[in-house]
């Protein structure tokens, strides 16, 4: 079976390893100074070289979770400001393994890259979701300019329900670009809005034509993602999933209330058994080929997945790169 790795947590890991300072967790505004570009060859160069060492196709994402209408207002980026960002970053990515001009070319993996569309919200409430129709007006301008620019795909990431996650699909589908749909789930491993990842997969297909190439849940830890899978073994939508980007760390039990004091961080798993938690998770969803991580994950974590899985016999770089963007868990 393939296996086909990812960078971590961007925005965690520019601000925690590199000592970036982030608006509104934005980091595509590093692609407008010399400084902000430097530091995010830096952030992706190490995973580049872990995939080359290791022989494994790789996924990296463009910056540009924050990059969609509402979050670029807020940093005084309008359409054409964000239509330009968004195609330097798919370019800006495409062109990190090009060989320098004074040196020889040297094999590299196959590298897959991913333009990333955000949420418009981070936090769900009810009364303000959009409706399916509404997502895809809001987010096409984004997935235009990525596919535009030429990226291998699009996902729409940290996804809250089914509505947004239709929009961008149909957003993709009139670009012509391949799609997958990443979700978020909370501490108990159901969406914001209550359904279980099987029920968003299927509404999804089912208002789609099953037209994403596949699933993924990102921005929880593997526990809750375990969670939220085991409520729905078996059940032939789990066979939609590619694969996992997750948490180092628990999200918090229980928001506190009012004149409680806040809840202490959950403390982080180290790289290996966050690496162990991950990969259990194909006991679950067995066609699952993309294994990489989110917030508070970086260089380690993603080299201990790929450890573990050279040493469990079942990874394969050389044939795995050539089949890096099939499909196979599509159907429909």
């Amino acid at each position: 079976m393939t296996f086909i790795m990812t960078d971590g947590g961007i925005e965690t890991a520019l601000t925690d390893r590199l000592g970036q300072e982030l608006p509104e967790f934005a980091a595509f505004v590093l692609l407008d100074t010399a400084e902000g570009r430097i530091a995010l060859r830096e952030y992706y160069a190490p995973f580049l070289a872990l995939a080359r060492e290791q022989r494994l196709p790789i996924v990296l994402d463009t910056p540009t979770w924050r990059a969609n209408p509402d979050w670029g207002e807020r940093l005084g980026y309008g359409a054409d400001e964000l239509a330009r960002v968004n195609a330097d970053a798919a370019a800006f990515v495409r062109e990190l393994d090009e060989p320098e001009p004074d040196r020889a070319p040297v094999a590299g993996p196959e590298v897959i890259v991913n333009g990333c569309v955000g949420p418009r919200v981070d936090d769900y409430v009810a009364g303000e979701r959009m409706s399916a129709h509404e997502a895809e007006a809001y987010h096409a301008p984004q997935v235009r300019a990525l596919a535009e620019a030429g990226v291998d795909r699009v996902t729409s990431v940290t996804t809250l329900d089914a509505a947004e996650a239709i929009g961008v699909v149909r957003a993709a589908l009139a670009s012509r670009v391949p799609v997958f749909v990443s979700f978020a789930v909370t501490a108990d491993g159901r969406l914001a809005d209550g359904s279980t990842i099987v029920e968003a997969i299927a509404a999804v297909d089912r208002e789609t034509d099953a037209a994403p190439e596949g699933y993924l849940i990102n921005c929880a830890h593997p526990s809750e993602v375990a969670a939220g899978l085991a409520r729905s073994a078996g059940a032939a939508e789990l066979e939609r999933i590619v694969g996992f980007r997750l948490n180092a760390a628990p999200s918090d039990d229980a928001a506190p209330s009012d004149d409680a004091a806040p809840a202490p961080e959950r403390p982080a798993d180290d790289p290996r058994a966050f690496a162990e938690a991950e990969l259990a998770l194909r006991a679950l969803a067995p066609l699952a080929t993309v294994f990489g991580g989110c917030c508070g994950t970086d260089v380690p974590h993603i080299a201990a997945l790929a450890e573990l899985e050279r040493r469990s016999g079942v990874a394969d770089g050389a044939d795995g790169a050539d089949d890096a963007n099939e499909a196979p868990n599509k159907r429909g």
